[in-house]
């Protein structure tokens, strides 16, 4: 027992002077006390101009070493933070912005739009300032295109005279981005008349990488009009520029704030008739005593013309000397000019005739664009040789092309001829079994045509006409000068309304009924048309398809008939006429009064 009491005291006074040993080397300490920012989960932003409300961003940081309660936010587009910018502040130990906050900030940072933008944040509370943290920012487009428009494009007169002219110029610059970006921006400029919604805007695109537009007089004339400007009326136009960027997300469109300027637009109606007047046409001179005169028909000017090489000018008033259309006037215009017209170079740039000097016909077609020079125009001129009938309203018609009514051309612009009506509806067409040339009742009406009252709408799907007359025969007559359709009395001026040639001599028939020509009645008793013509067989008839009433030659030889030396007997089985003749197209009439057969 003594042993073991000696044993526990011994082993009691080692331990102490162990653990006394252990104290004295071991030195436990705390942490020092820290204010920092704590590193954030992205480090990439892209803002999504969408949702303009939802968080872009939460920091959160851990103070120990202030009292807390006050702390600021601050932004630097550099790691020093030279320059800071207070962003926000909290009373928390976390600071939150949401994208329209934080997008505004970045670009007021300095960032370009669609660009990625490095930017460094901390916090500070009192002269404490925590470690700085960093985010790489995609921001979008906040502020709107800040445009530009001389003093001089503010008001503008436009004149017809110079259509190539610069008219109207904006320009514009867009803040928010850079040369950079990865966004593709699509301007557009808008017109609207003064007071008017932009919703029905007249839109001119701009290319690409162009802030800028330039519009010519023509191209700034047709936008005032479109617009709702009046013609020769002073009136106010409201502009501005529409920027759109599409993305998956929605198109991000912004829109500059609006200028008003003040425009006089010209007039683009046709004047109804063409004047020429000057020594290259001897049968005008330079005077108003005898112009040309050269007819509207739909969108054309034409007639024949006696020239000789000297100068000329069109017209578009009789005895206005202001009214005059020189060569550069139409040339600038994109007219393609006859290669026998060229421009005089004289002091007023007229039109100089450096052709043959004879008789031409002429025309000024200005859908198309072009002036041209050919052959004269012997007989009737009209756009098309003949209107075609088709519908339930025309008796002898009906809704199908196999006997379709022929109105053959009978004077300048006009075609005319007995028509059988009744209760229906029916249409015009300028070619023989084609339904795309179709012109229903709004097509003349629109074009300010006068339309009998025996015709009104039908109301029908093609807004055909309908007759609503009394059933019966009338003498129709379509006036494309005088922009009237009239009906009048039935006029007996022929046996039939057309004779029908058919045979390998008359270029677009041939031997069948798929396309005959008409030679329509055009007077009392003559039937005329113009009739391609080749060296080979051909025949007259009085009913379509019907081959039993054909007329040869010599049926009208053996009714006393004096035939032109250019067509012969074919001395075939059917004794038909023979075109022996130069190929071409021709004037056929058929003259049952004075008993003629000529080709001209």
């Amino acid at each position: 027992m003594k042993i073991n009491k000696i044993s526990v005291l011994i082993l009691s006074l080692f331990l102490v002077f162990v653990a006394c040993e252990t104290e004295e080397s071991i030195d436990i300490t705390s942490p020092d006390a820290s204010f920092r920012l704590l590193e954030p989960a992205i480090s990439n932003i892209n803002l999504n101009y969408n949702v303009p409300d939802n968080e872009a961003f939460t920091i959160v940081w851990n103070d120990q070493l202030t009292t807390g309660g006050n702390y600021m936010i601050e932004l630097s587009p550099d790691t020093l933070f030279e320059t800071p910018t207070v962003i926000g502040s909290s009373t928390t130990d976390r600071f939150t912005m949401t994208v329209a906050e934080f997008n505004n900030t970045v670009l007021d940072a300095g960032a370009d739009a669609f660009e990625p933008f490095t930017v460094f944040m901390r916090v500070v509370s009192g002269s404490e300032i925590s470690n700085s943290i960093s985010f790489s920012v995609s921001s979008f487009a906040e502020s709107e295109p800040e445009t530009t428009i001389a003093e001089e494009f503010l008001e503008i007169v436009l004149l017809e005279t110079n259509p190539n002219a610069e008219a109207f110029r904006i320009e514009w610059e867009d803040p928010d981005f850079g040369d950079n970006s990865s966004a593709t921006v699509s301007y557009e400029v808008q017109f609207v008349a003064t007071g008017t919604s932009f919703e029905s805007a007249v839109s001119v695109s701009v290319p690409e990488g162009q802030l800028f537009l330039s519009l010519t007089t023509l191209e700034f004339n047709d936008i005032a009009l479109n617009a709702g400007l009046a013609a020769e009326e002073a009136g106010s136009l409201d502009v501005r520029v529409k920027a759109t960027i599409e993305m998956e997300a929605g198109n991000l469109e912004r829109f500059s704030e609006v200028v008003t300027v003040t425009v006089t637009p010209y007039s683009i109606e046709l004047a109804p008739i063409l004047y020429v007047v000057g020594a290259g046409a001897p049968d005008a001179g330079w005077s108003w005593d005898t112009p040309i005169e050269l007819p509207l028909q739909g969108t054309k000017y034409s007639g024949n013309i006696n020239l000789v090489n000297d100068a000329f000018r069109f017209f578009t008033v009789n005895t206005d000397w202001g009214s005059g259309r020189n060569y550069p006037f139409y040339e600038s215009s994109g007219y393609t000019i006859d290669s026998n017209l060229a421009n005089a170079l004289d002091g007023d740039s007229n039109f100089q005739f450096v052709g043959t000097p004879g008789e031409y016909f002429i025309e000024i077609d200005t859908d198309a664009k072009t002036i041209t020079l050919g052959p004269p125009v012997i007989g009737p001129n009209c756009n098309f040789d003949q209107l075609w009938l088709v519908g339930a309203g025309i008796v002898d018609a009906g809704w199908s092309w196999d006997t379709p009514v022929a109105l053959p051309c009978t004077g300048n612009g006009t075609y005319s001829g007995n028509v059988a009506l009744t209760n229906d509806a029916f249409r015009f067409f300028s070619v023989n079994s084609d339904w795309g040339t179709g012109i229903n009742y709004p097509a003349y009406d629109g074009n300010g045509y006068t339309i009998d009252s025996n015709f009104n709408d039908a109301m029908d799907g093609d807004n055909n006409f309908f007759f609503n007359g009394t059933p019966g025969t009338y003498f129709l007559t379509v006036d494309d000068i005088n922009k009237t359709i009239t009906l009048g009395p039935e006029q007996l001026q022929c046996d039939f309304e057309q004779l029908w040639l058919v045979g390998a001599g008359v270029v677009d028939a041939g031997w069948s009924w798929d396309t005959p020509v008409a030679l329509p009645c055009t007077g009392a008793g003559i039937y005329s048309g113009s009739v391609a013509l080749t060296n080979d067989a051909f025949r007259f008839f009085t009913v379509n398809s019907d081959w039993g009433t054909g007329i040869n030659y010599p049926t009208y030889e053996g009714d006393g008939y004096t035939i032109d030396s250019d067509l012969s007997n074919a001395g075939d089985g059917d004794s038909n006429f023979f075109f022996d003749g130069t190929p071409g197209t021709y004037t056929v009439t058929v003259d049952t009064g004075n008993l003629t057969i000529t080709v001209e």
